[in-house]
């Protein structure tokens, strides 16, 4: 729980460096540029100073990074970029959450016992309770729908992501470095990204579509390329390392989901200053009732 509590700090942070990243350079370009970095960093790392790939390529994990990096992050981008780090988060996280718990349970035979459900659901009443409505963004109608709609894709790509890589760590007779996971998930994950963001250039070729609305940003602090190289950093690198040390120690990826939603309330302190995010009083009820949840998993 420890390893998904730091997942959660740097997924909120990652979140809003990846919604100022997305609102510059827009989805596909955002979301292959920060892969890339994150692979090179995390090359660097294993074969420059580790011991290099110690069990050769495992092809669960590169899948699970197709299907979390590729897939979900392209939609991630687009749920940031058109809604803003707040909704973005909360619809992305708690959706994760609960599909993640559903598809362990079934799939992995992960069951879970009656307190360990109610900790996650006191967790999850408290990030929803907190993020809404408050410091959600004045967004239009059609809008709201388009970003709610890829967060929920986005979601649930997240879900089976987490889930394909458990599957991984349970067929694996030795352990394996979280970071060695991540960096394998992060080859799936770019060589998936360079294929979406291919495909979705060739089909816009030749063909002028109106602008898409995007949620309101202030003019950004740092240029784009800054905030990719933070997302680059606090996502693929340290918060998916992270997020694989929490799944190799736990049966049912959901527990560490759904800590990892608490990003969502830990994203609008930070996302206040860039994107004008207002917290009311419901969201410190919410964070306490997180808290509450996450204490209780933790003596749990």
């Amino acid at each position: 729980m420890h390893a998904a509590i730091l997942t959660a700090i740097l997924f909120a942070l990652t979140g809003v460096c990846a919604a100022q990243a997305s609102s510059m350079l827009g989805a596909g370009r955002a979301n292959a540029w920060r892969l890339a970095i994150a692979l090179g960093i995390l090359a660097l790392w294993i074969h420059g100073f580790g011991p290099g790939l110690k069990h050769g390529l495992m092809p669960w994990f590169p899948t699970a990074g197709a299907v979390g990096f590729g897939l979900g992050g392209w939609c991630a981008m687009q749920a940031l970029r058109h809604g803003g780090s707040t909704l973005a988060l909360l619809v992305i996280e708690c959706v994760a959450a609960l599909a993640a718990t559903a598809i362990g349970w079934i799939a992995l035979g992960a069951a879970l016992h009656g307190p360990q459900l109610a900790w996650m659901a006191l967790i999850l009443i408290g990030v929803v309770l907190g993020a809404s409505p408050g410091p959600l963004p004045a967004l239009p109608r059609t809008l709201l729908r388009r970003a709610c709609a890829f967060a929920m894709a986005a979601g649930c790509f997240q879900a089976v992501s987490i889930n394909l890589s458990k599957h991984g760590f349970n067929l694996l007779e030795n352990p394996v470095a979280p970071v060695e996971a991540a960096y394998q998930r992060l080859w799936g994950g770019f060589a998936a990204a360079i294929l979406i963001h291919g495909v979705v250039r060739w089909g816009a070729r030749g063909r002028r579509d109106p602008p898409v609305p995007m949620a309101p940003f202030p003019p950004s602090l740092l240029p784009a390329q800054a905030w990719v190289a933070l997302n680059a950093l606090f996502g693929p690198v340290l918060g998916v390392t992270c997020l694989m040390w929490a799944v190799s120690l736990v049966r049912n990826p959901g527990l560490v989901q759904t800590v990892a939603a608490t990003a969502t309330l830990l994203s609008i302190p930070a996302a206040r200053p860039l994107e004008g995010a207002r917290p009311r009083l419901s969201y410190f009820l919410g964070v306490t009732l997180s808290l509450a949840g996450v204490a209780g998993l933790l003596l749990a």
